[in-house]
């Protein structure tokens, strides 16, 4: 209670920062744009087409502001108009800053083409989202047709190699790409939340946690503290899952088939720990707006607490197995090796971040959920390799399984969900942008609502700039690694199907 009344009173010091930089920026900005506002902890800035460069040359040379890294760029339409939202991160300040351009629609492909030219000046990575065709056929001469990787069948990969040595690598998503906003558009919203966790099949909670999360930030409702760690104890459940599948594909790609079995076999165990939570898998369909479908029970929480310390056990044991194999650690390290800056300018988050030595984790930075009612580290690496990115998730596991272990003896009495009629649903008619820790990275939703409608829905995960920077870390190593390297990437199909 006291906390509540202290937060209502004094707004945090990220709130303080984002309304400093939106009063500065309205100052410098103020003849080249057309509106500033707030979206979420986010800054959203209306940019006439014709004053782009100066905007983006200013919020990337600003020192203040530096907005140096690129996450995303996305189409949408919104009451018949066409527009194209770029999303620019400063790392100094942890801030994001999205652009919206509007497209006139009888001049679309030119003004596109025109956008992404401008951006290619100060972001290597846009150019991903350029027409590539006319590259990619007259270069490759080897291509990665779809489903020779375990879970990366959702694009080619166009390669052009000198006897065993990769000089360019190209990658080509058009066989698997959804338009997300219009395949969303006029769903209703319980089935749009059933839906979403179709985005990562690989952790399909986090999705639904951050579309349910942006939907109660536009109706103003407060989560009660036993949603809040059911949530959490969920997010962790599927972290672990989800790398250890990580490991799992490593250790199948390298042949270790001891150490792969193991990591199928807790993987396994996990799987049915949240299946007795959710009666689900893969899709849980759980989370709802204002908590969760349903209570989480005394003897599902007593059958987690039994199997930590044997999850703990069985991890570490596949950890040293690995580790104290020299042929192992010779196959991973300085393989598909990242630097820090390289990381920063093509957007990467989440635990491929991590292990280039930036301590960034939006449980940490953002308070996400409830994450600061407990104690935990955010482990990072140095040198970026495959071999820290390996590492950095076993080290998150055991963080996980720490987390787990204080939300069940810390876990709230009171009621899992505030029960609101979806039906009569009035929102607070504005934009919101709501982000969310998941295992690969940065998971984002932007929306624009109307009183009592959704008017455009933007859904963004982070494998995407995984994806854009393994043509850059492939180049140059050998062709044997390449399958390695793009496993190391952590990818989510589900992500770049939506790009």
């Amino acid at each position: 209670m006291i906390d509540d009344i202290y937060n209502r009173i004094y707004p945090s010091s990220k709130s303080v920062f984002v309304e400093e930089t939106e009063r500065n920026l309205e100052f410098i900005l103020k003849d080249k744009i057309n509106h500033i506002s707030r979206a979420g902890f986010d800054l959203l800035i209306e940019v006439p087409r014709g004053n782009l460069y100066m905007v983006v040359k200013e919020l990337k040379e600003n020192p203040e502001l530096n907005t140096n890294s690129f996450q995303s760029i996305a189409a949408y339409k919104n009451d018949k108009r066409n527009f194209l939202l770029v999303n620019l991160k400063s790392s100094p300040g942890d801030l994001s800053v999205l652009l919206k351009i509007e497209m006139p629609q009888k001049e679309i492909e030119r003004s596109y083409i025109e956008i992404i030219d401008i951006l290619k000046k100060f972001y290597k990575a846009a150019g991903f989202y350029g027409y590539r065709d006319k590259i990619t056929i007259s270069k490759a001469n080897i291509r990665i047709a779809p489903g020779a990787l375990d879970g990366l069948d959702c694009f080619d990969l166009d390669i052009y190699a000198e006897e065993d040595k990769i000089k360019e690598a190209y990658i080509n998503t058009d066989i698997s790409r959804v338009v997300s906003d219009e395949f969303y558009k006029g769903m209703e919203i319980y089935n749009l939340i059933a839906y979403i966790s179709r985005f990562d099949w690989k952790a399909g909670i986090f999705p639904e946690v951050c579309l349910c999360s942006a939907f109660e930030e536009l109706l103003q409702l407060k989560l009660t503290k036993r949603a809040q760690y059911a949530r959490m104890l969920l997010c962790e459940l599927y972290r672990i899952s989800n790398h250890i599948y990580f490991i799992s594909n490593i250790c199948n790609i390298l042949q270790y088939d001891i150490a792969y079995g193991l990591c199928l076999l807790e993987r396994e165990k996990v799987l049915r720990l949240i299946e007795t939570i959710t009666g689900s898998r893969v899709t849980p369909n759980f989370i709802r707006i204002g908590g969760a479908r349903r209570d989480i029970g005394e003897e599902a929480m007593l059958g987690i607490r039994k199997n930590l310390p044997l999850l703990f056990k069985s991890i570490s044991r596949i950890e040293k197995i690995m580790m104290n194999d020299f042929l192992i650690i010779e196959r991973l390290k300085n393989t598909g090796i990242i630097s820090k800056d390289v990381a920063l300018e093509y957007g990467i988050t989440g635990p491929n971040l991590r292990a280039c030595g930036i301590r960034y984790d939006l449980r940490k930075d953002k308070d996400l959920i409830a994450y600061k009612d407990l104690s935990f580290t955010v482990p990072i690496r140095r040198s970026g390799d495959c071999l820290d990115r390996v590492l950095i998730r076993f080290s998150e596991i055991f963080q996980s399984l720490k987390l787990i272990n204080q939300i069940i003896d810390n876990f709230p009495r009171g009621t899992h969900i505030k029960k609101i009629n979806l039906s009569h649903l009035e929102f607070q008619p504005g934009v919101i942008s709501q982000g969310i820790e998941c295992p690969h990275g940065l998971y984002k939703i932007y929306m624009e609502a109307g009183k009592r409608n959704i008017d455009s829905l933007i859904i963004k995960g982070p494998s995407i700039n995984s994806l854009i920077l393994s043509e850059e870390i492939i180049k140059g190593s050998n062709i044997e690694d390449t399958d390695l390297i793009l496993v190391s990437l952590d990818i989510s199909p589900g992500e770049i199907m939506n790009i």
